[in-house]
């Protein structure tokens, strides 16, 4: 007790003060100022500032029954439970104060009041604090046992739910499945593809009709074989077989084009494109290629390279500058016309420079600009602004001005072209450019000469003019001395 030594009451409670204690651990009692005399051993550890001395209103607030702390509150609600709440702690006492009829005190019996179990543990309590007879942990206990167990059955609940979601969506899930493989197995049949099915150790279970229409194989002389075996031969290229079987066994696609050869010994160019098919664990258990019989593009390259000595003269010998880059915007070919043209050597450009050194950098900002707006998305200044229009497949040309090796400017005319390999990927770009510095100057020559023709031709009409107006003055004055017209037609004009 706070005062057991120092401050005994004034007659005994009843029981000795030590079994009171144990009774009551969160006791307090007052004197009729309501001045602390004595409290509880748990009380004080949790409210140390309950000391002797002390006013009760200095310590709790009163939350039922409503009104001030004072002793005419206290007498008029005795029979009535009090709430007091800690100023400090918000630690909530339920209790009823009673008046011992022997001396001047009031006992405050009581304990917290707590709505879960999280606040015994908050406030540093366990089942010690709380006397014997004590209802409040039981009653705690047997919440917290209800509130686990109904958590556990709320989570039990939402699995079942979301278990019974994934039978649906599963089921849902295979019916699309099978649609979709009924479906596909229509078009692989039907498409002029060769469509090959294999197994996991890359043996043929499956093959559409037009991997019969290529290579004159069926399906039951294809199945249980490698498609190796049946369709290279002596021009398939080694280094693109290891590769093939590489990429396999490790899980993996790929595209390839190599040399096949039919059933009939005709060979052939093909394109393939392998990509594995794993099961829901991720496991391979199949591998899917798509084929297309590609001689005629393959030959049609062929006659590329045949003709591209021609081309290069051509290039050499062209009169307009001719630049092309690759993706990145690095100068990749700068013919001889774009060295007259420019100053600067091939040497110093290909492989090093981009075409922006040539150009001025305002222009190349204003037509980011102007790009931005006419193509409703941001164009950055540099060389996406030359390739951006030409990469969405519209044509670009327009006016620029060059800038020689010596600092020099010169008007140009240049047209821009994206270039795309046979899948259609961009790989480069091409620029060409024919110098408007004559064009120009002709058209500004024409242009003085008009301004000069139109003077001349003002100053010939007000000199026309003027002579008419004397010719009516002349005829004005003889007609005023009773003479004739020196003019008649000026008269006659005048009148019309």
């Amino acid at each position: 007790m706070i005062n057991a030594t120092n401050q005994p009451a004034s007659q005994p409670i009843g029981l000795p003060p030590e079994q009171f204690a144990v009774a009551f651990p969160f006791h307090f009692a007052l004197g009729l100022d309501l001045k602390f005399l004595q409290a509880g051993s748990s009380l004080r550890r949790l409210c140390p500032d309950v000391r002797v001395g002390v006013s009760l209103d200095q310590i709790f607030n009163p939350i039922r029954p409503l009104g001030e702390i004072s002793l005419n509150w206290v007498q008029d609600n005795q029979s009535r439970f009090f709430l007091l709440e800690h100023r400090t702690t918000k630690l909530l006492l339920r209790g009823e104060f009673m008046r011992l009829p022997t001396n001047d005190t009031l006992v405050f019996l009581g304990s917290p009041w707590f709505t879960d179990s999280s606040e015994i543990i908050a406030q540093g309590l366990n089942l010690e604090d709380f006397a014997i007879h004590d209802p409040v942990a039981d009653m705690l206990q047997v919440f917290q046992a209800n509130k686990m167990a109904l958590e556990d059955a709320k989570k039990l609940a939402v699995k079942l739910t979301a278990q019974r979601a994934e039978l649906r969506i599963a089921n849902e899930r295979l019916q699309q499945h099978e649609a979709e493989t009924r479906k596909l197995a229509l078009i692989a049949e039907r498409t002029d593809n060769a469509v090959v099915l294999t197994d996991a150790a890359g043996k043929v279970v499956w093959v559409n009709a037009g991997f019969t229409r290529l290579t004159g194989y069926t399906l039951d002389e294809s199945i249980g074989k490698k498609p190796g075996s049946l369709l290279q031969g002596p021009e398939t290229d080694a280094a693109t077989v290891q590769y093939m079987h590489n990429q396999l066994s490790m899980g993996e696609g790929f595209k390839v084009q190599i040399i096949n050869y039919s059933k009939a010994g005709r060979k052939y160019w093909l394109s393939s494109e392998v990509q594995p098919i794993r099961n829901e664990a991720g496991e391979i258990i199949n591998f899917m290629a798509i084929q297309s019989d590609i001689t005629e593009r393959k030959n049609s390259e062929t006659l590329l390279l045949d003709t591209s000595a021609l081309q290069r003269a051509m290039l050499e010998g062209a009169g307009y500058a001719i630049i092309a880059t690759n993706t990145q915007g690095i100068i990749q070919l700068f013919n001889p016309a774009a060295e007259r043209m420019l100053g600067y050597p091939a040497s110093e450009m290909v492989g090093k420079q981009s075409p922006g050194v040539f150009h001025v950098a305002e222009e190349i900002v204003a037509r980011a600009q102007e790009l931005t707006a006419e193509l409703a998305h941001e164009i950055k200044p540099g060389f996406e602004a030359f390739v951006a229009k030409a990469e969405l497949g519209q044509p670009d040309q327009r006016e620029w001005t060059y800038v020689r090796k010596d600092g020099s400017r010169f008007p140009v005319l240049l047209s821009v072209t994206t270039l795309f390999d046979a899948r259609g990927k961009i790989t480069g770009h091409l620029g060409v450019a024919s110098d408007l510095t004559e064009r120009k100057r002709d058209e500004e020559k024409l242009r003085a000469t008009l301004s000069e023709l139109e003077l001349f031709n003002r100053v010939m009409m007000k000199r026309e003019q003027r002579v008419l107006e004397l010719k009516r003055e002349i005829n004005q004055m003889l007609a005023e001395n009773g003479r004739p017209p020196a003019y008649p037609s000026v008269n006659e004009t005048k009148s019309e």
